[in-house]
């Protein structure tokens, strides 16, 4: 009886507990424990709490340690670090331990009796989720299949004034860079001759983004300074080598989620991406498809269908570059004179030029440029300043000191075997100045692009030394407006003026609207105000028929000159086709009607011309193309681009080649089809049709991602391969099939499989002579048989073969 009190009085304080446990968590609130229960337990039941955890309504799926603390709960960092919650933006760098109630925009909900534990974390506090608006991933190192090219354009004009023009470039590539060779040669009407335009190796990485060029070469510029052309080293930074960058100020959209949601984001009307985001903030990075000013809007929405939008005001300048981002390009060289006149005219001392840009936030950009050489120095620097949403600022400041001398003319023939040059000598000499302002605002609806640059008489570049004269000053203003219905209007205003010319000043508006139906009308008037004979009037209507057809009529002023143009034209087919234009143009009292047509094949582009011309005809014939060295063959083809592909089946003849799911040639003779005008450094999927293939075919792959370098060649292997292989019927010394399921192994080629139905085994990779062996232990036997292909059956069928035991 005894003891039955005692363990009744045991329950009754149990009881007493359990009721105090579920009254304190009744009142416990979301700022924290209002009355610590934890305390009035029993230290030792009470110093550890091991809890359930979840994060903001979602189930952590962790049992994690607490401890009692003298205001309420506390918590290791080692918790927060097992949640994915950062303890910096806690502000617990350093620390062990913390109370959940000194932490700002942490709050809890403790459940005593199911051992649970709620904390309810601000965005404040939580690292968001990084997503990214772009879909386009890094491409796959590109490969290069060392090989040549010759790329060549003959035009050959017929008739009395019979002349030929073969304009050529040899191209030789390999994983250690480019050579490059071009060049004109002209013969006819008196003249014979080779004229050399460029000669230069180069050597890309895409991992440094560094481009190395010796040779022939143009040296970088700015805005407010001109490009020279040059003979020697150059080193620059070459983003084309990673497409998948994005070198300008991109926006950054912040959000955030209470449920798991789905987000989608709209620029300017247009939906870019949608995806799930999980409870918390967010942030959307990369937000591209805007130049200028544009508007973003977010759109969560919850599994309930709840949908909450936020529109943002976005303005992106793609001049510009992001944050931390350097441009940079050196040469070191002569300059190069006379180009396409003289092949080898270089200066005979040494100049240098370089450029830099650095984006120094997503609001500056600074920009710096200098050069030497030829008796002078330059240099200077500028910036583009983004006035938030209202537009990009520009300006610049360089000066020079030196002299230097330009020769404003051509050069003529001379007494046999030499050139004079006839012209203007033009000294710059001393110091001097250019100062450059512009602004820039880019909308769906308006646009407008203004620069005013002005220079001293002393001011002078390298230009000025190669025969360009530097501008003393120049303005441009650029309005343009988008009306509805598809049409525009634009107004600008153009002034130039410079040495030895005179000063220029033209206002120009245009109009323009598309109708509707593929067709589509222009309008522009210009005027110089200084003289007033210069000016012009043009209307312009086209037409489209199929997408493939383009007509065009036009009508133009020109001082007292009227002209009227009629085209007609159908282009080749990417594939493969024939091409045709018409056109007929009369200006004042003269007439001239041409026609032509065009063939374009997989081995190159042929054109036939004629015109007539005040009763005068003339015909001409242009043939381009391209003789590529690779895999140990030649193969003719178009023109290549700036990348290339040879597809390669192993010699198997006639297999379709399918580029973006459409057919663009068979595979030759030799099993080889060449796809030219890839996409550099960017991932370009080629597949092939194996439908047509025999039965006996096998095949590795049917797609490939071709990845070209620059001007450079990659090798796109299809394995394609013969079966030797045949389907042999096994029996049994009794002249029963074998038992389905029954282990075969090929003794000759390591290859297992198994019996089917009817005692029948399909054996690949056969040998002149093979051996079967068939089942294991007591019951295995073997099989010997001579296999012959058979050119009219591809898959034949050998048999029935008796297995006889092995001893």
């Amino acid at each position: 009886m005894t003891g039955a009190r005692r363990l009744a009085g045991w329950l009754a304080g149990l009881a007493w507990l359990a009721c105090a446990a579920v009254s304190e968590a009744r009142a416990q609130t979301a700022g924290g424990a209002s009355e610590d229960v934890v305390a009035r337990l029993p230290a030792a039941a009470t110093d550890e709490l091991f809890l359930e955890v979840s994060v903001n309504g979602e189930a952590s799926g962790l049992i994690l340690r607490f401890t009692r603390g003298k205001a309420g709960l506390r918590s290791t960092v080692q918790n927060l670090r097992d949640l994915n919650l950062d303890p910096a933006l806690f502000g617990l760098q350093g620390q062990e331990e913390f109370d959940l109630d000194a932490v700002p925009g942490l709050s809890y909900e403790y459940d005593a009796g199911l051992q649970r534990i709620a904390l309810r974390v601000s965005d404040a506090l939580r690292t968001p989720v990084a997503l990214s608006a772009r879909s386009a991933p890094r491409a796959a190192p590109a490969q290069v299949s060392p090989g040549y090219v010759l790329n060549y354009d003959l035009y050959t004009q017929l008739g009395a004034a019979r002349s030929a023009s073969l304009l050529g470039e040899l191209r030789y590539f390999s994983s250690r860079g480019v050579f490059s060779s071009n060049g004109v040669w002209n013969t006819g009407q008196g003249q014979n001759q080779f004229i050399r335009f460029d000669t230069y190796w180069s050597h890309a990485d895409p991992d440094t983004l560094e481009t190395w060029q010796v040779g022939d070469l143009i040296s970088s510029s700015l805005s407010w300074s001109r490009s020279l052309r040059m003979a020697g080293v150059q080193w620059r930074k070459s983003f084309d080598l990673r497409p998948d960058l994005l070198t300008y100020p991109v926006a950054s959209l912040n959000g955030s989620a209470v449920v798991p949601s789905a987000v989608s984001l709209f620029i300017n009307g247009v939906r870019q991406v949608e995806m799930a985001v999980p409870p918390g903030p967010f942030v959307i990075n990369q937000v591209a498809g805007i130049n200028g000013a544009g508007q973003a809007t977010l759109v969560t929405r919850d599994a309930a269908g709840r949908a909450v939008a936020t529109v943002l005001p976005l303005y992106v300048d793609t001049r510009m570059l992001a944050t931390g981002l350097s441009d940079y390009s050196l040469e070191l060289g002569a300059l190069r004179r006379n180009y396409g006149r003289d092949s080898f005219g270089y200066a005979r001392t040494p100049s240098a030029s370089g450029a830099l840009r650095y984006g120094v936030n997503d609001s500056l950009t600074l920009e710096t440029h200098g050069e030497a050489g030829q008796g002078l120095v330059n240099g200077g620097a500028g910036a583009l300043w983004k006035l938030g949403r209202a537009g990009v600022v520009s300006a610049s400041l360089s000066g020079s000191s030196g002299r230097a001398t330009a020769v404003q003319g051509v050069l003529a023939p001379a007494a046999p075997g030499g050139n004079i040059s006839i012209g203007t000598v033009y000294t710059v000499s001393g110091r001097g100045g250019q100062a450059s302002l512009g602004y820039q605002y880019l909308s769906r609806w308006f646009s407008i692009d203004t620069l005013r640059l002005r220079a001293s008489a002393g001011y002078s570049d390298l230009g000025t030394a190669s025969g360009s004269l530097s501008p003393l000053g120049s303005d441009r203003v650029t309005l343009n407006l988008a009306l509805p219905l598809g049409q525009s209007v634009g107004v600008s205003y153009v002034a130039a003026r410079a040495p030895l010319t005179p000063t220029a000043r033209i206002v120009s508006a245009s109009y323009s609207a598309a109708i509707g139906q593929g067709l589509y009308f222009s309008a522009s008037a210009y005027r110089d105000l200084n003289d007033s004979k210069v000016r012009g009037l043009f209307f312009n209507l086209s037409m489209t028929f199929g997408g493939r057809i383009a007509a065009n009529a036009s009508r133009s002023r020109q001082g007292a000159v009227r002209a009227t143009t009629y085209t007609m034209a159908r282009a080749p087919d990417y594939g493969g086709g024939f091409g045709w234009g018409l056109q007929q143009t009369g200006s004042g009292d003269a007439s001239v009607r041409q026609a032509q047509g065009q063939y374009l094949g997989a081995y190159g582009q042929l054109s036939a011309f004629t015109l007539d011309a005040g009763g005068k005809r003339n015909s001409a014939l242009d043939l381009a193309g391209a003789l590529v060295l690779m895999d140990g063959s030649v193969h003719a083809a178009r023109q290549v681009g700036a990348g290339f592909a040879l597809v390669s089946t192993d010699g198997v003849a006639g297999v379709p080649v399918l580029q973006a799911n459409r057919q663009i040639g068979r595979t030759d003779r030799s099993g080889h089809l060449l796809v030219p005008n890839l996409n550099p450094y960017l991932s370009n999927p080629l597949t092939i049709d194996t439908s047509g293939l025999p039965l006996d075919a096998h095949i590795g792959t049917t797609s490939l991602d071709v990845v070209p370098a620059r001007l450079s060649g990659v090798l796109a292997h299809f394995p394609v391969e013969k079966y030797a292989a045949a389907s042999v019927l096994l029996q049994t010394a009794d002249g029963k099939p074998v038992a389905t399921g029954t282990g075969v192994l090929h003794v000759e080629s390591g290859g297992r499989t198994v019996v089917g139905f009817d005692g029948v085994a399909f054996i690949d990779r056969l040998q002149d002579d093979n051996h079967l062996l068939i089942g294991e232990g007591a019951q295995a036997c073997s099989v010997q048989f001579a296999y012959l292909p058979d050119p009219l059956r591809a898959l034949p069928t050998l048999g029935p073969l008796v297995c006889k035991a092995v001893h």
